[in-house]
């Protein structure tokens, strides 16, 4: 049933919260800290290779011809949680550590806007995905993400700059 692969992100959340945690405190106890911004940029590239592993599964199904099993699914649940793990909190938190104090709330509800309108945009990939081989649709998403991390990779240099200034890094 679709309702079992739902609670495969929620399991995820929950078993990888702390290991990504874990990762990076190590990561900062032995002096070689990431960034929040850096934090980020993982988070959209672990995105993009998440679409990657469905483009994949969209291979062995030649054509459309073949089920494949449902472990690609899984497998993508959990690489897209590892990447939402490092983006969503990240990106939060930078929200808070950098509007002003009274514009804070206003600013989170501007974040979750743009989240909403990622929302809508994944119901328009969501319409057009069977116009489109498997194949295709996950790599026509993967080149979308892969040109956000792009930008936002070369923005990263600034942007570090930008939060070592504030302290918010």
């Amino acid at each position: 049933n679709p309702e079992v692969f739902q609670a495969a992100n929620a399991m995820c959340v929950i078993l990888f919260t702390p290991l990504i945690v874990w990762f990076f405190a190590r990561l900062r106890d032995r002096g070689r800290p990431i960034s929040t911004a850096m934090k980020i940029l993982i988070g959209l590239i672990l995105t993009m290779a998440s679409m990657l592993v469905m483009a994949a599964a969209g291979v062995f199904t030649e054509g459309n011809t073949l089920k494949v099993s449902p472990w690609w699914l899984i497998g993508a649940y959990a690489v897209v949680t590892a990447g939402e793990l490092c983006l969503s909190p990240m990106g939060l938190s930078l929200v808070t550590k950098l509007s002003p104090k009274r514009f804070v709330g206003l600013l989170m509800g501007g974040w979750f806007c743009a989240t909403a309108f990622g929302n809508k945009g994944s119901g328009f990939f969501g319409a057009i995905q069977g116009m489109l081989s498997p194949v295709t649709f996950f790599l026509v998403l993967a080149g979308f993400v892969a040109l956000v991390a792009l930008g936002f990779g070369l923005l990263l240099p600034k942007l570090d700059k930008t939060l070592k200034q504030y302290n918010a890094g």
